[in-house]
């Protein structure tokens, strides 16, 4: 994965000059109301995982990605597919989730840090996030959010852009909270500034397997009897 993104563009956050007026339509205010594709549903089987989310959820500049090294570190859970892409916004994923294939138990969504940075209306935000918890719920499978990762000021992302992330990100704990399902809050993991960061924007291996490790221990509660005794490692070591 490329992440020595010149413009938002090459991240799926901006156009070449910079504007952001290719925003992604929010999700249709009937989109909750959809007869779930009972098609691309499969029944969720136990101790398995599957990811959603953009290019910080999909790669860390390494051969190791956050999916990964979560198996590595949580081998008593599944992942069954890795659907993070890189520049996908929240808005964007809620108008194709109900037509997508799943089979897991647990899935969790990092998506949203871009709608953010462009300044999605916050109702919209809202409504993407609950369309897709919806969604999950009605197929049998249990949503996790992860919050969001943080960011340093750099020529890629504007000082502006940036506050907005503790904004989005306080409102997709908000709707977790309501929904009653857990919050990884990426916000709260260590974090170095621009020593974190590959490019101002993307976590490097180190502040990524840190994120990844609050993943694991946020999946330890929603499903504690996939947990091995012991694992075989963990994050940051060096495997044989």
């Amino acid at each position: 994965m490329t992440f020595a993104c010149v413009t938002l563009a090459g991240c799926g956050g901006g156009g070449a000059d910079g504007t952001f007026s290719d925003m992604a339509p929010p999700p249709s205010a009937s989109s909750k109301d959809s007869a779930v594709s009972m098609e691309a549903a499969k029944p969720p089987t136990a101790c398995t995982i599957e990811l959603y989310g953009d290019s910080i959820m999909a790669g860390n500049g390494s051969a190791e990605t956050p999916a990964m090294t979560l198996q590595r570190v949580r081998p008593g859970l599944e992942v069954v597919a890795d659907h993070s892409v890189a520049g996908m916004q929240l808005a964007a994923l809620a108008t194709v989730f109900s037509s997508e294939a799943r089979s897991a138990r647990i899935v969790v969504i990092e998506n949203g840090v871009i709608d953010s940075w462009r300044g999605l209306p916050p109702n919209n935000f809202k409504a993407a996030l609950e369309a897709l918890i919806y969604q999950l719920r009605a197929e049998g499978r249990t949503p996790v959010l992860t919050g969001y990762s943080r960011q340093a000021p750099n020529a890629i992302l504007s000082l502006e852009a940036i506050a907005r992330r503790d904004a989005y990100d306080g409102l997709a704990r908000s709707v977790a909270a309501a929904a009653g399902i857990e919050f990884a809050n990426w916000g709260s993991v260590q974090f170095e500034g621009a020593n974190d960061l590959l490019d101002g924007v993307h976590p490097n291996k180190d502040y990524s397997d840190r994120l990844v490790e609050r993943l694991a221990v946020t999946l330890d509660k929603v499903a504690p009897e996939c947990v091995p005794v012991q694992t075989e490692s963990q994050v940051g070591e060096t495997k044989p």
